[in-house]
C-alpha cells in the first residue's frame, strides 16, 4: 500500500529476520502465486468472477448503442475492474468500456472524457493542459465512469468526491437512448453522478478542474492514540489529511498534502510491494507475528517529504492485492467510531495485516453519494486477498453500521434495500430515476437486485 512508500526496506528485513520469521519460509512460499486461473472477467483482488455469454469490447458509442438495443437479459458495463462488490458480474452482457479512453474536447476548465478513460491517463492529460483535477484517490487505475458510479473519493474535509466535480455526462439507457444529462436536468443528473451502474452505460463525462498545482506530500509515524488527536484536531487546517492505522501494532502513519510552490520534484518514490506482498504472506501464515509486523512496519517508515505535480503525488503504485470493507460515518463521529473498530479487532483477535485507512471527504447532493449532504469520515478496512475476509468484516460492520455508517458502493457490505433506503436520504428519489430509465431492471443483476428490489 501507499503507507510504505517511506519504508526504510533495509532496516525493516533486518529487524524482521532477528525474529527469526524471516528464515521459517522460503521465498517461494513468501511470494507464491496462487495460481488459478483466470476466468473470462475477475476483478483486481480476484473475488468477483463472471463467464458471460457475451462480452463486448467497446470501441466507441455506436458499438455500446448496438450492444444495447440488440442483446437480452442482464447488461452490465466495467472498466478498470477495482471493485470489490458485486457490481460488475453477469452470465449475460459485459460491455468492457476500456477501448472508449481519451479526451474528448474541453471548454475552458471542464474536460470531457471517454467513460473507459482510466483516472491516470484523464489526470495526466489535464496537467498537460494546464490543470489539475481538484482531488483524487491514491489510487489512479479506476476508469471515471466507474469512479463517478460509486463516488470514488480522495481525503480532505473541504474537497468533494469525484463524483462531486463532475459537470456534465452522457448516459446510455437501458432502451438504447442517448441523454446528455448536466445539473439543469435535476434528480437525473444527481443520480447519474453516483449511479452504481444501474441507470445505463455512462460513455462520456465532463470535470470541472482547477488550474494545475503542485503538492508537498508529509508522511511520518506516531502511536496511535496521538494520531487519532492529531488528525481530529489538524483536520480543518490541511489542504488533505489521512492517516492509517494498526491496531494491533498500535501504531499510525499520518500523511497530510498542502499546495506548495517549490518547482524541484522529489525523486521517484522507492517501489515496496515485493516487501509488502512477502509481510502480508508471512502475517497470514503465522499470525502471532502480527502485532510485531505492524510496529515494524511504522519503525522504519521514514519521516519524509514528497514534491511533485498534483496528478503524480496524488497517486500511488500498488500492486499487492486485498478486498476491502468501506462505509463513511458523520464526520463528527469519525474517530469515535475508529476506536471502536480497533477496539474490537484487539478484542477479537483478528489476524489482519493492513492498517485502517481514515478519510474525511466534503458534503455534495449526489442522491446516492456516500457523503450525501453531509461532510463524512471513511473507513476503509482492508484484508490481504489470500486469507479469509469474513471474520474481519464480520466484526467490524456492525460498529460501523452502529455509527449510521454508508457503504462504498464499491466496496464488500451485507446490506439490503431495506437498510440502504433507512441510510440514504435520497434514496426514494433514485429509485424514481432508476424505475424511470430501466423500467425492465435490465441493469440489476443479483448484487443490484439486493440493493433496489
Amino acid at each position: 500500500m501507499s503507507t510504505f512508500s517511506s519504508l526504510n526496506r533495509r532496516a525493516f528485513l533486518k529487524s524482521l529476520a532477528a525474529t527469526g520469521a524471516v528464515g521459517s519460509l522460503s521465498p517461494a512460499q513468501l511470494l507464491a502465486n496462487t495460481g488459478k486461473k483466470a476466468p473470462s472477467w475477475q476483478n483486481w483482488s480476484g473475488n468477483q468472477s463472471a463467464s458471460p455469454s457475451q462480452l463486448v469490447y467497446a470501441t466507441d458509442e455506436n458499438v455500446v448503442l448496438d450492444t444495447v438495443r440488440n442483446s437480452t437479459g442482464t447488461l452490465r458495463a466495467f472498466g478498470g475492474s477495482h471493485s470489490f462488490s458485486g457490481i460488475v458480474p453477469t452470465d449475460d452482457t459485459l460491455i468492457s468500456l476500456e477501448p472508449m479512453a481519451g479526451m474528448r474536447g474541453a471548454d475552458a476548465n471542464v474536460f470531457r472524457y471517454g467513460g473507459g478513460t482510466r483516472l491516470a491517463m484523464a489526470s495526466a492529460m489535464a496537467y498537460e493542459q494546464g490543470y489539475s483535477f481538484t482531488n483524487e484517490p491514491d489510487i489512479n487505475l479506476q476508469s471515471l465512469a466507474g469512479a463517478i458510479a460509486t463516488s470514488t473519493h480522495g481525503t480532505g474535509l473541504g474537497l468533494q468526491s469525484l463524483s462531486g466535480q463532475v459537470e456534465s455526462l452522457r448516459l446510455i439507457t437501458p432502451d438504447g437512448e442517448p441523454l446528455e444529462l448536466t445539473a439543469a436536468d435535476g434528480d437525473r443528473f444527481l443520480a447519474a453522478c453516483c449511479n452504481v451502474g444501474a441507470l445505463g452505460v455512462v460513455t462520456e463525462i465532463g470535470f470541472r478542474h482547477e488550474p494545475a498545482f503542485r503538492l508537498e506530500e508529509h508522511t511520518w509515524t506516531l502511536p496511535l492514540r496521538e494520531a487519532m488527536d492529531f488528525v481530529e484536531k489538524e483536520k480543518d487546517n490541511f489542504r488533505h489529511i489521512e492517516f492509517f492505522a494498526f491496531p494491533l501494532g498500535d501504531q499510525a502513519i499520518v500523511k497530510t498534502m498542502g499546495i506548495t510552490t517549490d518547482p524541484q520534484d522529489s525523486p521517484t518514490r522507492a517501489d515496496d510491494n515485493d516487501l509488502l506482498e512477502m509481510v502480508s504472506k508471512l502475517a497470514m501464515q503465522a499470525g502471532w507475528l502480527t502485532p510485531t509486523l505492524q510496529k515494524l512496519s511504522t519503525l522504519f517508515v521514514e519521516d519524509s517529504r514528497y514534491v511533485g505535480p498534483a496528478n503524480i503525488v496524488f497517486a500511488n503504485h500498488r500492486t499487492v492485492r486485498f478486498n476491502e470493507m468501506e462505509y463513511t460515518v458523520p464526520a463528527e463521529q469519525g474517530i469515535a467510531c475508529l476506536e471502536e473498530v480497533c477496539a474490537a479487532i484487539r478484542e477479537h483477535d483478528i489476524n489482519v495485516f493492513f492498517p485502517i485507512e481514515f478519510r474525511y471527504v466534503a458534503a455534495d447532493d449526489n442522491l446516492l453519494s456516500m457523503f450525501h449532504q453531509q461532510a463524512g469520515a471513511s473507513l476503509s478496512i482492508h484484508q490481504y486477498f489470500e486469507q479469509d475476509y469474513q471474520p474481519l468484516f464480520d466484526v467490524v460492520e456492525p460498529i460501523l453500521r452502529r455509527y449510521a455508517g454508508r457503504p462504498h458502493w464499491g466496496k464488500i457490505h451485507s446490506l439490503g434495500r431495506k437498510e440502504l433506503a433507512d441510510l440514504y436520504p435520497a434514496f426514494d428519489r433514485f429509485q424514481a430515476v432508476r424505475k424511470e430509465l430501466d423500467p425492465r431492471e435490465r441493469m440489476l443483476n443479483p448484487h443490484l437486485k439486493r440493493l433496489f428490489l
